[in-house]
């Protein structure tokens, strides 16, 4: 189905699909002509302690309390949805376990990116994105929220055609905050998936959801266990389930943001305090001296909390329990009414992309349409969108049009902060023991410049190397073939040591200007093939004036291919990523001494290869190999082309770029344990291990040597990039200990 015709599609499904927001819950049917109270549940909000929920959920149904109506906030919307949509609590245990907590919270879409995001992220492996549509914004959280919204498309997909809440096997209610009104919310009908996506929208954590010219953020801040809203649904007897800490603070910090946030949380245990007065039965989990609210892979351990929890009010829950007969018809009263087989969809819409990635989505898409429906296979189609970095979401959902037709929508949520984009970047590296080298970058990108599907870069770099960059990325129609243009110019402090003792430091300078012209062999890979004309200048900056220096003009033909297939820019669980380059020289710079020029013959052919691999062994524990070639042949090329080691798992017990010469060798292979974890949304692993180096650069074949250093370091995934403390040991007693903060693999 092509975008145009998808149009008329997409606005009948607009319609039907826009959430509906009231202020006030309506109440349900009384159960109680059955001779029994209707008994509510309202599921507190707590993040990852609102797992504990399921434990809760388990220990009623052990002891036949039936939950006819439920409210929920926050991660307690999530739960009670989820159980509202006829899932007991072993099924909602198999769905916790099921999940990828580090995909979840961390950058996952890594995978997903295609060759060209994938080196900027290698560039700029910081997890913060910066727009530039309106001055320079950053983002409206530290997570887009995607997995969430794909994992509750997942859970509420049959319920597609659902009118009210209350038609789920247990009515249900979810409570959120309205920005815009700074008033209490309560979600009745409507789109279900968005609901939830709504009341889970922790500030900074993830992005606020709009409906209805409303802006929805969690509720916790104004009824985080909504107790009023189960009790207004009909219910007779109250349970309020807390995962929260309402006791005194005694111990505050009086810093800045600890006095801002204890001010956020008094406010919310006051609210919560005065709601859940109102409960009959209230079970307390008592989570806050051993669980964090992003302890979300302990989810075993909170479910036995809220187990025991349950277990201890038994005395007040226990008058709730009903005969064996009524539990058993109220069971099949509610699984009669869950809803199991997704919808067949008669028709597929694409919402909210542009005009180039919607046409590619039409294609992508168009098998969909009266098949049944396949969620793997559909998110699997959809990951390589989301590796586009364009949109903030892509996320599915089954609609109903005017015609009562079941179909398949999807829509991307363009970033609202950009195109186009800033990223940021930081490098930090001892280049002797007790000299560093800092640079700081930043890197502009935007689309749609010279038409559909072009690419603008513009970077930029200060500090110990400054550079800058422009290049020009052209599809070439609707084929993978492409062109670029480019420019650029980078200075380099060159710095010759002897056992760690500077000789010498070139500073030089070059500029370029070319074209290359490729194609992309899928989405992660692409093989290009160029030319450019530049020009190169080199003088000593420290040492013996009389060294020789260089200057003038370089020109050369270029030939890259390259492969990215891992799952992380820093520490991968899986995958190669493998990059070989060929440049002939055409022409060189002179060599120049005592202001005489002497030249040099260019016909030099350089060949480089790198790469590195990871495996998982268990959790946390990863295998990786790394080795790199390169050579000029028979030919001693200038200093500025010579290849070089002397970095952390490229030789580092030896100085940056310590060794030099007309062809290099280095092979390393490691193991890496994971020992901590950083919290999420901040960062991720963080990793001990060790790796052997071997390698050597050198002028002639003759006389490549086995230099073997042992290296032990560790290594954190961190919200600025990776940060790396480590040392490495030659076997010719040569030792080195090196900070670094940037990209590793090179």
């Amino acid at each position: 189905m092509q975008a145009a015709c998808a149009a008329p599609i997409q606005r009948q499904v607009a319609a039907a699909a826009a959430p509906a927001v009231v202020q006030a819950p309506h109440p349900v049917a009384s159960t109680a002509t059955r001779g029994r109270p209707v008994i509510g549940v309202a599921f507190g909000g707590g993040s990852a302690k609102g797992i504990a929920h399921v434990g809760v959920i388990r220990w009623l149904a052990e002891h036949r309390i039936p939950i006819d109506v439920a409210s929920g906030t926050s991660m307690g919307g999530l739960i009670g949805g989820a159980f509202a949509t006829g899932m007991d609590a072993d099924e909602l245990d198999r769905m916790l376990a099921a999940i990828d907590w580090d995909e979840m919270f961390g950058a996952s879409s890594f995978a997903y990116k295609n060759i060209r995001r994938k080196a900027d992220a290698r560039d700029y492996p910081s997890r913060l994105e910066f727009g530039v549509k309106r001055g320079i914004v950053s983002p409206a959280a530290l997570n887009n929220g995607e997995q969430v919204d794909l994992l509750l498309s997942r859970i509420t997909a049959p319920y597609a055609g659902l009118q009210d809440f209350d038609q789920l096997p247990t009515p249900f209610r979810v409570v959120a905050v309205d920005l815009v009104t700074a008033s209490e919310v309560v979600l009745d009908h409507g789109s279900l998936p968005r609901a939830l996506r709504a009341t889970m929208s922790l500030p900074l954590i993830f992005p606020p959801v709009e409906m209805d010219g409303r802006v929805l953020v969690d509720g916790g801040m104004l009824n985080n266990v909504p107790v009023n809203v189960a009790r207004a649904m009909g219910a007779d007897r109250v349970i309020a389930v807390n995962v929260g800490d309402l006791s005194d603070q005694p111990g505050l910090s009086y810093t800045l943001f600890g006095l801002a946030g204890s001010t956020l949380d008094a406010m919310m245990r006051a609210s919560t305090k005065a709601v859940i007065a109102s409960a009959d039965v209230l079970i307390n989990v008592p989570l806050a001296k051993k669980y964090g609210s992003l302890d979300w892979r302990r989810g075993p351990e909170l479910i036995r909390e809220g187990y025991q929890a349950a277990e201890a009010m038994r005395d007040a829950l226990l008058p709730l329990a009903v005969s064996e007969q009524e539990y058993e018809r109220w069971s099949r009263e509610r699984q009669q009414r869950r809803l199991h087989a997704l919808p067949t969809p008669a028709f597929v819409g694409v919402e909210g992309f542009s005009p180039s990635d919607a046409r590619r989505l039409d294609e992508v898409l168009a098998g969909y349409a009266g098949r049944t429906l396949d969620v793997a296979r559909l998110e699997a189609d959809l990951a390589p969108f989301s590796g586009l970095d364009r949109y903030q979401t892509i996320t599915w959902r089954i609609v109903t049009n005017a015609d009562g037709q079941s179909g398949l929508l999807v829509v991307g949520q363009p970033k609202p902060y950009g195109p186009p984009f800033l990223m940021l970047g930081l490098t930090l590296q001892n280049t002797t023991s007790s000299d560093f080298g800092v640079t700081a970058s930043a890197r502009y990108l935007t689309y749609g410049v010279a038409g559909s599907g072009s690419e603008l870069r513009v970077g930029g770099t200060i500090g110990s190397n400054p550079a800058a960059a422009i290049e020009l990325y052209e599809p070439l129609g609707r084929t993978p073939l492409f062109a670029t243009a480019f420019a650029d110019i980078t200075t380099d402090s060159t710095t010759l040591l002897s056992d760690d003792e500077i000789v010498a430091r070139y500073d030089g300078t070059r500029s370029r200007l070319g074209f290359t012209v490729g194609r992309n062999l899928g989405r992660i890979s692409d093989v290009r093939v160029g030319a450019y004309l530049g020009h190169v200048g080199a003088h000593v900056e420290i040492g013996n004036p009389q060294l020789p220096e260089l200057r003038g003009g370089e020109s050369a033909i270029l030939a890259a291919w390259r492969v990215d297939g891992q799952d992380s820019p820093v520490i991968p669980s899986r995958g190669t990523n493998a990059m070989v380059s060929a440049l002939h020289l055409l022409d060189t710079p002179d060599v120049v001494v005592d202001d005489q020029a002497f030249r040099v013959d260019p016909a030099t052919t350089l060949l480089s290869a790198t790469g590195s691999r990871f495996w998982s062994r268990g959790v946390g524990n990863r295998l990786f190999v790394y080795g790199g070639f390169g050579t000029a042949f028979d030919r001693d090329p200038l200093p500025t082309n010579q290849f070089t080691l002397g970095s952390p798992l490229r030789l580092g017990a030896y100085g940056a770029d310590e060794l030099r010469g007309s062809h290099y060798y280095v092979g390393t292979a490691g193991y890496l344990h994971r020992i901590a974890r950083l919290p999420d949304f901040l960062g991720g692993a963080v990793y001990a291990g060790g790796w052997l180096e071997n390698g050597d650069a050198f002028d002639a074949w003759s006389a490549a040597g086995f230099r073997t250093n042992l290296s032990t370091g560790i290594i954190a995934d961190t919200i600025v990039g990776p940060v790396m403390v480590g040392g490495s040991a030659g076997f010719d007693g040569r030792w080195r200990t090196y900070v670094g903060i940037g990209r590793l693999f090179r």
